[in-house]
């Protein structure tokens, strides 16, 4: 048995794969170095197993605010790995994944008026993350799939928690409602040093530039996990999280990226910072809550407005669409609902 680490992983998974080539693997892929390293290994021990395993499935999760340079350059990339499986003649299908359009971040925020996510109310990572890619594995045959994550020890306490109770620990159950399914871990034991290995080193897919990803971590590192706990730490905490994160105080990976260079970032941070500075003021905010419970409420009608006016001049200054038709419809219609004027002001026209 060799002692590398890599190569280990490569072994493991390979006999993974022999030992369930009629499963649906499902790998998780959010474009980071952990995940890239996972689906590199993935298709090295594919190569290497001499077996076909007819349904594969690599899945990327698009919140709609993620960080608009790993975006660009993650969906670009899917679309050239999708091309190269095709040309190999590999069975793997691409997909990507995203809320529907009620569970979307500015739908919730400026439709609804739910505050900037808080760590106490981070509403943001069940709704965008989370529950899509749970529906997609929900509705394929859980006693027959298998998903990969790019998971490493110490990233999560409550991972590791299990882990140390189990005899197999690079395979786990995930349990979703009344099911469950496998969960399997190929770099549980990999170091940084030996994901970067498995970058540089492993061949496929070859439309993965090692030295552009490396680029990217030069100045900010990290990635947010397809499959996510909604109590573990924040994606956006020295991390490629989403633009519009409020959870951490500061947004350190964006700011490290501009200094570095990526200046058309600039207008996304300070839309971020004026976020994270209004959620909190109570003239911003309806004076108790739906249920009519005491404490703030939601974002007034004009605030949200305002909002909206503000990343409409975003779209324009970065030239990209931001909010689309489908949710600027569900905006415009859930405003009619919050009728904030006859609720808490009967004598006055406007919620200012």
């Amino acid at each position: 048995m060799t002692n590398s680490p890599l190569l280990q992983a490569i072994c493991m998974t390979e006999d993974a794969i022999r030992s369930r080539s009629t499963a649906h693997w499902i790998i998780a892929f959010s474009g980071g170095k952990d995940s890239t390293a996972a689906l590199k290994i993935f298709l090295s021990a594919y190569k290497r197993a001499h077996t076909v395993v007819p349904n594969v499935t690599v899945i990327y999760c698009d919140t709609g605010v993620e960080n608009p340079i790993l975006d660009i350059y993650v969906k670009s990339l899917l679309v050239e790995i999708r091309n190269e499986f095709v040309e190999l003649g590999f069975p793997i299908k691409v997909k990507i994944l995203k809320a529907p359009v009620e569970d979307r971040f500015f739908v919730r925020l400026i439709g609804r008026g739910y505050p900037p996510p808080t760590n106490s109310f981070r509403w943001c990572t069940i709704g965008l993350r989370i529950r899509p890619v749970s529906k997609f594995v929900m509705s394929q045959d859980l006693n027959n799939t298998v998903v990969m994550l790019g998971l490493r020890k110490s990233e999560s306490q409550q991972r590791d928690r299990s882990l140390a109770l189990s005899s197999e620990p690079h395979w786990q159950k995930q349990r979703e409602g009344v099911g469950d399914y496998d969960l399997f871990l190929p770099i549980l034991n990999l170091t940084i040093p030996d994901v970067w290995d498995a970058l540089f080193a492993l061949p496929m897919p070859r439309s993965i530039s090692p030295r552009q990803l490396e680029a990217l971590y030069r100045d900010a590192s990290g990635e947010c996990p397809v499959i996510k706990a909604p109590q573990a730490p924040p994606c956006a905490s020295g991390r490629f999280g989403c633009w519009t994160c409020t959870v951490v105080r500061k947004d350190k990976s964006a700011r490290e990226l501009i200094r570095s260079g990526y200046s058309e970032l600039q207008p996304y941070l300070a839309l971020r910072d004026w976020l994270s500075e209004i959620r909190n003021d109570p003239a911003r905010r309806w004076p108790q809550r739906r249920s009519g419970a005491k404490g703030l409420g939601p974002l007034t009608i004009d605030t949200r407005r305002e909002i909206l006016a503000r990343v409409d001049h975003l779209e324009t200054q970065t030239g990209t669409s931001i909010i689309d038709s489908d949710e600027r419809g569900l905006i415009a219609s859930l405003w009619q609902f919050d009728d904030v004027p006859r609720l808490f002001y009967p004598n006055r026209r406007h919620d200012t």
